[in-house]
């Protein structure tokens, strides 16, 4: 499931380059979402929306971390079917299609990832009351400071727990 490639000259073969490759990404996204939230006119706050959502999906999830891991998040088509989950009993595998490790590594990642997005989900559930004393344009902007990592980490918190949480790639596995 892991690919071992090196993301701007460091090896992502040990766990410690992938975790800070990890932090390190969603710290500039933050970062980047919070600027463009706030500095954009309060006319222009769903651009804000969908640029981060197209940022946090293309750059962070297809190009950044499905560099070193496929991306599952979203349904893939190939050759007009939906991407198997690996449940059905088949004949042969096909080179590019999960074996049974790197289903349960997969599954493991989404279970992780969304019990994550429920804790976030009930806190910001448990904060929103406090929106309701501010005035309007302050309100949008904070609850949008709030979603937005929420989009975020729905579409690519499942790659990051798997390059966080898998372990050193062995020398003689390297390609």
């Amino acid at each position: 499931m892991l690919r071992t490639p090196a993301i701007l000259g460091f090896s992502m073969a040990p766990r410690k380059n992938r975790r800070l490759l990890v932090a390190t990404t969603y710290v500039t996204l933050m970062v980047l979402m919070a600027t463009i939230i706030l500095l954009l006119p309060s006319g222009r706050q769903m651009d804000a929306i969908y640029m981060c959502i197209i940022l946090a999906y293309n750059m962070v999830s297809r190009v950044i971390f499905g560099s070193l891991v496929k991306a599952t998040v979203l349904p893939e088509m190939h050759g007009g079917e939906l991407t198997s989950l690996g449940l059905e009993p088949r004949r042969r595998r096909s080179e590019d299609e999960p074996d049974e490790r790197d289903i349960a590594i997969r599954n493991s990642a989404y279970f992780e990832a969304y019990r994550a997005l429920a804790v976030y989900s009930i806190a910001i559930w448990v904060a929103s009351p406090l929106f309701f004393t501010l005035n309007a344009s302050t309100a949008v902007r904070g609850l949008q400071l709030l979603i937005m990592p929420l989009l975020a980490m729905a579409l690519t918190l499942p790659q990051a727990v798997v390059l966080w949480t898998e372990p050193d790639v062995p020398e003689e596995a390297r390609v």
